[in-house]
């Protein structure tokens, strides 16, 4: 099975390279960790976990988790961070990010704007087993392991207010290098990648549920765009349903609820496109985020419910 799942990789080198940095198909839960500027724009300091099953039915398919927490410091300045763990065979990456981001009202405090910047620092490890390597000899293949400790950073601006946000953002804007590459044809530095978001609500049945269309458009460096269209239903901001569309050809059904100050979410992405969709059962996403109020962010301007 591994021996599939490495084949799949070379199959699709392209768009594994492009989507080099983790991401979660629920980006709308947890925006910080695509853009620092979004740290502190939520009425309340977030504590958020999520992971991330994909290809489920592939022995040793990628699985991505993370924790993070992010809050107001004062009325105009926040931070936040998280740490993301991320295992696709044969490769393994953990990630620490701290984030501070800036916030001004622009309209009486209904519309602000925020600008972020982020450091990252990483541990890359990849471990091919020799039994499991293509017959031959392939400079891009290696029995031996290698390991990397990275630095890098991020950037972001974000607009938003109560009805609506907007959002741009780039990481991995030094390139880090993982080691020297194996000759030219091989690129072996983290490419920069950005992240455009942006979502609107409308409220449809008296003040109880509200109609959020959103997207996210994703690129690496010198790759095409991956975009994820989304619908949600929400009711009494907390509680909602939704379906996307990501243009790789993967169909997405999420949900999400509130219990108290806790919140709960769950996706499932098939894919309809290309040599993964006869072996993979699809992929499943679990989140939880916990409300935290403190007289900070009573104080602070954000808007964002989660």
């Amino acid at each position: 099975m591994r021996i599939l799942i490495l084949f799949l990789i070379m199959v699709y080198s392209g768009i594994l390279t492009a989507q080099q940095e983790p991401i979660f198909t629920q980006f709308y839960v947890n925006k910080m960790i695509i853009n620092p500027a979004v740290s502190g724009s939520s009425s309340y300091n977030l504590f958020n976990i999520q992971s991330r099953q994909q290809w489920l039915g592939f022995d040793g398919a990628p699985f991505t988790s993370n924790i993070s927490y992010q809050g107001a410091l004062n009325n105009r300045s926040a931070m936040g961070g998280y740490m993301m763990f991320d295992q696709a065979y044969p490769s393994l990456q953990a990630n620490f990010n701290v984030n501070y981001a800036y916030h001004i009202p622009l309209n009486n405090e209904k519309l602000n704007l925020s600008f972020g910047i982020g450091a990252k620092f990483m541990y890359y490890n990849l471990d091919f087993k020799r039994e499991e390597l293509p017959p031959g000899n392939d400079e891009a293949f290696s029995a031996q392991s290698q390991t990397s400790f990275l630095g890098d950073a991020s950037a972001g601006f974000f607009l938003y207010s109560k009805k609506f946000y907007l959002g741009f953002s780039s990481n991995n804007l030094l390139q880090s290098s993982y080691n020297e590459p194996v000759n030219k044809r091989f690129d072996n530095f983290l490419k920069r990648n950005y992240y455009s978001i942006f979502a609107y609500r409308f409220r449809i049945i008296n003040n109880d549920w509200e109609l959020e269309p959103s997207f996210l458009i994703r690129k690496a460096h010198g790759f095409s765009n991956i975009s994820d269209l989304n619908t949600r239903i929400i009711y009494l901001k907390d509680n909602w349903s939704g379906l996307s569309y990501r243009t790789d050809g993967t169909v997405i059904f999420s949900f999400g609820f509130a219990s108290g100050n806790t919140h709960f979410s769950y996706s499932y992405d098939h894919t309809f496109k290309g040599t993964i969709q006869q072996y993979s059962y699809g992929t499943h996403e679990l989140g939880i985020t916990f409300k935290i109020e403190t007289l900070a962010t009573k104080r602070h301007i954000g808007f964002w419910q989660y």
